[in-house]
């Protein structure tokens, strides 16, 4: 079933534009995800740097 787009004000993206697309919020997400990842374990690494030199 193919739906009217037209009716909803809307263009249909290629399946390029598409994957071009969710592939960047992809992306986006992904760096999020790996610096907050990175924070925690040099926050973790700090505490027990501080931890073992008797801070």
């Amino acid at each position: 079933m193919k739906s009217d787009m037209a009716a909803y004000c809307v263009t249909e993206l290629t399946p390029e534009e598409a994957s071009g697309t969710s592939g960047g919020m992809f992306w986006a997400i992904a760096f999020v995800v790996i610096g907050f990842v990175g924070f925690v374990a040099a926050t973790i690494a700090g505490k027990a740097a501080d931890d073992a030199l008797g801070y």
